[in-house]
This record gives structure tokens, C-alpha cells and sequence, in this order.
């Protein structure tokens, strides 16, 4: 009997480890097919993306299934000649097939699936599939087929991180990056700035820059001439190549590094350590250029593909840059994985800090799942963006979405469910993180 009562207490325990405080009354039978239907039908933003044209997908990729691998691979193939025309669509599969079968449970590979479903009707990718499948994607090319697609992800603005505006829609909007004026170790890098401006200079290989203050000058002109053609925030992802705490330097200290880099014997680079005070102090006048234009900072924070340690990718080591700078608006990308604690935590206590979600649903749907529950009871609605697909092609861009739609709607009606939220209150929060955040906050409309 006792140990039926222990049984009995341990099990009402775990019940209720999972609860959710009631705020409101039960909700009216029903609410979760209205709130399914709500968010379905709702226009979108998708926050970052990095589409390619169709013109410009045709030069990466063959137009065959390989299409929906060609970004995000989850299967560990090599897959660069597999993009090529070199070999046949069933002797491409023949080569990824050992590796599907080893990782079809990943995301990114559960994202092709729902993509080749969902967009051709093909249920499957499998040697009896791949045929039937490349066929459709390459019918599908003949159409202007991204613009089908956005509509029918009733996607209703687009944020592109491509500098390079090779896709003309009026969905687009854009953001600028000026990671190549940070980014600095050597003569090398300085001399090359110049091929990757955003401005229009005449003669770009006779323009050089011999000081600290032509750089500085240089990343102002390139700002001003984005502003114009009207980007709507700036953009950085060096977490992918250095640690993201970045140091208030003075102007002494750059110069001293400036110099160096300048007079190093035969161009060599600089060591990390060495080049850091330079790079630290030009990120900071990002962030007073960002200040005086009113313009919103984009960082990619979290998982870097390795090429960095994880934890020098951790939101947290950006406080000083949030402290220093209370009026420059800060988005936080990738819902910061796998710290999404911790985010909570910043979005929470500082009030230029917001959280986007853009590849998450991608990285882990559970993660996504369990941070939003989070999220929605830690920081204001107001400063979650909760979709952002981060794809170079289209089909999977809306095989994410319907991740996204899937994960939001079951964390709303849990809310519901267990009082939390009101189904008002649920559809409400719904459109504000969908869409409305991201249209105030990038000023979308005019």
C-alpha cells in the first residue's frame, strides 16, 4: 500500500512538474483547429533569408532533387559534384543514398521531406522518387517560381541578407553588412575592402586605404549610400569567425594596430590577439553609425558551424555592447542555440535586445518548441520574431515555414490549454510574433 501511495505522489508530482499556472478559464471546445486555422491563414515576415534568384540556384545547382540539399546538407555527403549535370539523377541518389539512411532523422533532411511533399507530392525521397521529383523541381523553374511559392506561404515581406539585389520583388526588403571593415588582420584584407563595398566607386582598384581614418571614413560613405537605397537594419555574423565580446578600444590603441598591419614584413597577418583591439574598435563605430541613423543591428549568435568554439558564440558575451549603446536596437538571431536560456535572460533585462528565431525550427524543432514556452513567459511578445527560414532556395524556405506554423500553433494551444492564454490572447500573440513585430520594429510599411 505504500508503495502504491509513493507511486501514487510521484506521478501527481511529474504532473505537475509540467503544469502550467491558470490565468484564464478553460477555453471553448474547439480552440485548437481555430487557432491552427488562425495561423495558417496569416500573412507572414520571414525575417532572413539568403535566396538565391532562380537564374542564380540554375549556375549552383542542376534543378534536380539536389535542390533541396544544396544549402543546409544534413546527410555529411560531399555533395559539390552531386549539384552538377556531371551525373544522372539516379546515380546521384546511389552516392547520397548510405548517407540519407544514416541521417534522414536530422531537420534539415525532415525540411527537404516536407518541402518535396507539400510543394510536388512526392511523399518520399527514395530511388523510386528522386526521378518523378527532379522533374517537378525542374517544371517548376520554367515558372517564376519563387514568386508562387512566397504567395503561397502568404509570405508578405521578405528581409534578404544578400547585399546584392539580384531578385527583383516588391516582398524584399534589405540589410547591409560591414563585417569586411571589422574583420581585419592584414594589408591583404584592408586592400580588398574595396571589392566588397556596398557604394559605387569609379575605378575601385585604384582606391586604397592608407589610414585609420580613411577606414573610418569609408565604412560612413558606405553606410550613408545604404540608407538611401534603403536597407532596414546592418547586419553581422563574425561569431563564425571570433569571439563575440568586443572590447571599447581607444582611438590610440587601433592605430597602433592599423599601423602594424600596415608595415608587416611581406603582409603577414596578424595573430587574433594582436588584431583584436583594431577589430574591436571599428565594431564600435558600426554600433555609432548604427546610433546616429537609427538603424538596427542584426547578430548572428549561437551555433557557427564549428569554425569557431561554441562558447565564443554565447549572446552573453555582447552585454557590454547593449550596456554602451541603450539606444541601438539589437536582434539576436538563431534564438541564440544552445543558449536559449541565457537569451531569455538578456531579452529580458535590456530593452534594446530582441530575440529572432530565424533557422531555429531548423537547428532543432524540440529546442525551438521548449524555448518558446519559455520565451513567451519571460520576455515581452513584442520582442520575439519567430520566423526567419535562412535558406538558398525557396522550397525549403517553405518547408521551414510549415515547421514554424506547426511549432507555434502547439505552443499557443498548450498555453490555451492549460490558461495561460485566452484563445483571443493566443491569436493575438500569434500575429504580433509572425508578422506585426517584425513589420513595426523594421518599418516595413511606410
Amino acid at each position: 500500500m505504500k508503495s502504491f501511495q509513493l507511486f501514487a505522489s510521484l506521478l501527481f508530482l511529474s504532473f505537475n512538474a509540467n503544469a502550467q499556472v491558470q490565468i484564464r478559464p478553460s477555453p471553448v471546445i474547439g480552440y485548437e483547429k481555430r487557432i491552427m486555422d488562425y495561423i495558417d491563414g496569416m500573412s507572414i515576415v520571414d525575417t532572413h533569408e539568403h535566396l538565391l534568384s532562380q537564374a542564380e540556384l540554375k549556375q549552383k545547382t542542376a534543378l534536380d532533387f539536389m535542390v533541396l540539399f544544396c544549402h543546409y546538407n544534413g546527410t555529411g555527403a560531399s555533395i559539390g559534384r552531386l549539384l552538377k549535370d556531371s551525373l544522372s539523377v539516379r546515380e546521384k541518389w546511389q552516392i547520397l543514398k548510405p548517407y540519407w539512411e544514416g541521417s534522414s532523422n536530422v531537420s534539415y533532411n525532415r525540411i527537404a521531406l516536407i518541402a518535396a511533399d507539400k510543394l510536388f507530392n512526392v511523399k518520399d525521397i527514395n530511388e523510386f522518387t528522386v526521378t518523378e521529383l527532379s522533374e517537378k523541381i525542374g517544371r517548376a523553374y520554367q515558372t517564376d517560381w519563387i514568386t508562387n511559392v512566397l504567395g503561397k506561404g502568404k509570405i508578405e515581406f521578405l528581409i534578404q541578407m544578400n547585399p546584392v539585389r539580384s531578385i527583383n520583388n516588391k516582398r524584399f526588403r534589405y540589410v547591409v553588412w560591414f563585417d569586411n571593415f571589422i574583420n581585419i588582420n592584414s594589408k591583404e584584407k584592408i586592400d580588398s575592402i574595396h571589392t566588397f563595398r556596398y557604394t559605387s566607386i569609379p575605378n575601385q582598384k585604384n582606391v586604397s586605404i592608407q589610414t585609420l581614418d580613411a577606414l573610418t571614413d569609408a565604412l560612413e560613405t558606405d553606410l550613408k549610400k545604404a540608407k538611401e537605397q534603403g536597407i532596414v537594419a546592418i547586419k553581422t555574423a563574425l561569431a563564425y569567425s571570433r569571439i563575440l565580446y568586443y572590447e571599447k578600444v581607444n582611438k590610440e590603441r587601433a592605430q597602433e594596430v592599423f599601423n602594424k598591419i600596415m608595415s608587416s614584413p611581406g603582409g603577414k597577418s596578424l595573430s587574433f590577439t594582436d588584431a583584436k583591439p583594431l577589430q574591436d574598435y571599428m565594431m564600435h563605430r558600426v554600433l555609432d553609425l548604427a546610433k546616429a541613423n537609427n538603424i538596427p543591428v542584426i547578430i548572428h549568435t549561437g551555433l557557427n558551424g564549428g569554425k569557431t568554439t561554441i562558447e565564443d558564440a554565447n549572446p552573453t558575451h555582447l552585454v557590454n555592447l547593449f550596456r554602451e549603446y541603450p539606444d541601438v536596437n539589437f536582434v539576436l538571431l538563431h534564438g541564440g542555440y544552445p543558449y536559449g536560456g541565457e537569451l531569455a535572460t538578456i531579452a529580458k533585462y535590456f530593452k534594446n535586445v530582441y530575440i529572432d528565431m530565424a533557422w531555429l525550427y531548423a537547428i532543432s524543432p524540440s529546442f525551438s518548441e521548449r524555448y518558446l514556452h519559455e520565451w513567451l513567459e519571460t520576455v515581452p511578445a513584442s520582442k520575439i520574431m519567430a520566423f526567419g527560414g535562412d535558406y538558398l532556395n525557396i522550397e525549403n524556405i517553405y518547408g521551414h515555414l510549415l515547421f514554424a506554423k506547426q511549432i507555434v500553433s502547439r505552443v499557443l494551444i498548450d498555453k490555451v490549454k492549460d490558461g495561460y492564454f485566452s484563445e483571443s490572447e493566443a491569436k493575438n500573440f500569434a500575429r504580433m510574433i509572425l508578422h506585426d513585430n517584425a513589420v513595426n520594429f523594421y518599418k516595413l510599411v511606410p
